[in-house]
């Protein structure tokens, strides 16, 4: 009898080691990668970046977006790298994976890129990772994009079928989720708002907004129920609702090309007027 029962506890606590070491590996906030900017230099065209999960994959986003800076007159270079259900932790490990690894978008950091999109945060809302993991991996995969000398334009975290793909998990999953939830994040898991709120926080505590393009997806749709055509399905967007968006992303970062020359026109002003005066000494 007292062999059975050791042998049970023995179970029980070899399930709860797996359990937590599990958890730990699912949900755990790693440390920030070491690296080394490169040098940037002046590229005669617009290079452009985009990374992310299932919405960053395939040719159809690239393609979207370098016809809308063309139908502007802006001949730009686009490359991208997703990774089908990808959560931001993956995504962040994916710049500093080999080359030759599959889905890694090392090229990212050395492609003396200008500006880099970043189309995540459906895969961490449908696995329920946290608000707190979403805008932890957020931080920094924009800082180390902005680290690098690549302007990071960020794509809130979009409207899409929550309900329904979270509904549609089987049971192991749900279980799975809810007690997750409960343990990781205080069951703020089950809203899109509580996700877009740590987001805004986080970017606005590390000042991160103010080196980063910030595209706020409700300006491509602000409820999903509402504009089904702009999906494909419950998760991703259709060609129509893409092209939506690739215009939006699109017209913020034209619109901080525009505040740049500015401010370069007004320093090249302010610096022949110092000439003037000092010849006038």
């Amino acid at each position: 009898m007292k062999l059975n029962l050791k042998l049970v506890l023995l179970f029980v606590l070899i399930a709860i080691t797996g359990f937590g070491f599990y958890l730990y590996k699912r949900y755990g906030l790693e440390a920030r990668y070491s690296f080394k900017p490169e040098k940037k230099h002046k590229n005669k065209e617009l290079r452009v970046g985009i990374i992310g999960d299932s919405w960053a994959t395939g040719i159809t986003i690239d393609t979207i977006i370098r016809d809308e800076f063309l139908r502007r007159g802006i001949n730009t270079e686009v490359i991208s790298f997703g990774q089908p259900e990808a959560k931001t932790k993956q995504i962040y490990d994916n710049l500093y994976a080999n080359p030759n690894e599959p889905y890694s978008s090392n090229e990212i950091l050395h492609h003396n890129l200008d500006y880099c999109i970043i189309l995540a945060g459906t895969s961490d809302a449908e696995g329920e990772m946290g608000a707190k993991f979403y805008a932890y991996y957020c931080s920094l995969i924009i800082s180390d994009l902005a680290r690098n000398n690549i302007e990071p334009v960020f794509v809130t975290m979009p409207a899409f079928g929550f309900k329904e793909e979270t509904d549609s998990l089987d049971i192991l999953k749900k279980v799975r989720n809810e007690v997750s939830s409960l343990l990781i994040d205080n069951g703020s898991t089950r809203s899109l708002d509580e996700y877009r709120r740590q987001a805004g926080e986080m970017l606005k505590d590390t000042h991160l907004k103010d080196s980063s393009i910030v595209v706020p997806f409700n300006l491509v749709c602000d409820d999903y129920e509402k504009h089904k055509i702009l999906y494909r399905n419950t998760g991703h967007l259709s060609t129509v609702g893409k092209q939506k968006m690739g215009k939006v992303i699109v017209e913020y970062i034209l619109e901080k090309e525009k505040a740049a020359k500015r401010k370069e026109l007004d320093t090249n002003i302010v610096d022949v007027g110092q000439v003037k005066k000092a010849k006038r000494a």
